[in-house]
């Protein structure tokens, strides 16, 4: 009876322990929902509550496009690009909503066509939109678009897409490429080289009234920089190309108004202005350059591309042909392409940087992409006469090589001798000397092979030659240059 009267009491005082949870709870409760009043009656808590209603309302806002149905805003994005910019754009993935930095839609891999032919790949696309009217998909406003690690393919028929940009209507909004690459590829598709955009933008001018296309690139590994400039209302196009890396500037202005559309093509090298005059018609282009030193002249056709052209010098410095950005063009391979013909020829009357060289003929010929050197010549003072033989360019993966055959004709030996200061005892009777060569442009170091003096060899002058391209000697100066003659024929007559 008595456990019975213990078990009573336990289970009174867990109830009684239960309803004073129960009460607190609700005390608290009452004290709450009396702050919350006293709150809400406050006039300084009203002002903060209408500002937390006013944020939220305006973050509610900016959020609709988020319920968008996403192929309904693709369309309408799509339509809208095309209308105000004439890309015509196809989403290969579903496109996101992002508010931030401002309002924008993304996706991701989007293709560009021209023609129903797709010419790019894009990484990463945004539009950024107008934030007037969220209310309404139709009501949606494009702005700025930007192309993000994109790749272009560009054939000879996609050329009028870049036409096309140059010519949109005014508008206030620009289209921006960034870490692109543009793939300029020929008739078998081929690359010939590729430009990368660092950063590019294309907009239209309110206060000039023109359409403006800027961009920082990069081709054959040589930074520059690129203006372009379209007035449509007086029919003029100018553009501005500079490098720092190669201390090059050129400038033009085309009045394509005229039938035939002519200009001056102003080239700033080394602080150095020349001035191109030319004409431009249909299917091809007349150019020339006239000054005290040098004058060009030249005939372009484009179709087929066949260049024809006679540069003249009255004098040149022979290193002046291994001008890195020269050199980054033949490695890119452009020359190498079969639809590719053309026909140089370079004549200068005295040569800086090899003492008493003078006439030099070089003759380049490219035909379905091969640059051949054949039947050039110079002369050193009136005594011998240097040809080129069998010469051209080798391309191997990044190296580039000129080798062929040289042939020495010797019209006074005398003087020669005399000039190079060769013994006495090693004044053979000369007639000619012959040799094949390879220079390595990369490397800048010329190697020889097959020495023969009057069509004569010998183990001696062989074993000589080979110790010498297994040498580190680079390419000649003077001093070196007399020095080997010197050592030549010391080993063949000595």
């Amino acid at each position: 009876m008595r456990k019975q009267n213990l078990s009573f009491k336990q289970i009174g005082k867990q109830i009684l322990s239960i309803n004073t949870l129960i009460e607190g709870y609700f005390n608290k409760l009452r004290q709450f929902l009396l702050n919350i009043k006293k709150f809400k009656f406050d006039k300084n808590n009203r002002v903060f509550l209408g500002f937390v209603a006013v944020v939220f309302l305006t973050l509610v806002y900016f959020l609709i496009p988020t319920f968008f149905n996403k192929n309904i805003i693709q369309t309408e994005i799509k339509n809208q690009i095309f209308q105000k910019y004439g890309i015509d754009v196809k989403f290969n993935n579903k496109i996101s909503y992002n508010l931030f930095p401002k309002p924008n839609f993304s996706s991701k891999n989007l293709s560009v066509l021209n023609n129903d032919n797709k010419i790019a790949e894009v990484k990463n696309f945004k539009i950024f939109i107008s934030f007037k009217n969220f209310f309404k998909i139709n009501q949606i406003k494009s702005q700025d678009l930007i192309f993000d690690k994109a790749d272009f393919n560009i054939r000879k028929k996609d050329l009028n897409f870049f036409n096309n940009l140059m010519n949109i209507e005014p508008n206030k909004n620009k289209i921006l490429i960034k870490k692109s690459n543009v793939f300029f590829r020929g008739k078998n598709d081929e690359v010939l080289f590729i430009n990368q955009i660092q950063n590019s933008s294309i907009y239209f001018d309110l206060k000039n009234l023109e359409n403006v296309y800027i961009s920082k690139n990069k081709i054959f590994n040589v930074p520059y920089k690129f203006i372009v400039r379209n007035n449509k209302l007086n029919e003029k196009l100018s553009f501005k190309l500079t490098s720092n890396k190669l201390v090059l500037k050129i400038e033009n202005e085309t009045d394509y108004s005229k039938q035939n559309n002519e200009g001056k093509l102003k080239v700033t090298f080394k602080n150095k202005n020349n001035i191109f005059s030319y004409e431009k018609e249909e299917n091809k282009l007349n150019f020339n350059l006239k000054d005290t030193n040098k004058n060009y002249n030249g005939l372009l056709e484009f179709k087929p591309f066949y260049l024809e052209s006679n540069l003249n010098y009255q004098a040149l410095k022979l290193k002046d042909f291994a001008n890195p950005f020269l050199v980054e063009i033949f490695k890119s391979q452009i020359f190498n392409n079969e639809n590719l013909n053309a026909n140089i020829n370079f004549n200068v009357k005295n040569v800086y940087d090899f003492d008493r060289f003078s006439d030099l003929f070089l003759k380049l010929k490219i035909e379905q992409g091969n640059m051949i050197f054949s039947n050039s010549e110079i002369s050193w003072k009136e005594n011998l006469n240097l040809s080129l033989v069998d010469s051209h360019l080798n391309f191997d993966d990044d190296k580039i090589n000129l080798n062929g055959k040289m042939v020495i004709n010797i019209k006074d030996q005398d003087d020669f001798y005399k000039s190079f200061q060769i013994a006495k005892d090693l004044r053979k009777d000369l007639k000619n000397i012959e040799f094949d060569f390879n220079y390595d442009f990369n490397e800048n170091k010329i190697y020889f092979d097959n020495l023969r003096i009057n069509n004569k060899s010998n183990k001696k002058l062989d074993r000589f030659i080979s110790k010498f391209n297994a040498s580190d000697e680079k390419f000649f100066n003077k001093i070196t240059f007399k020095s080997f003659v010197n050592k030549i024929f010391a080993v063949y007559f000595g």
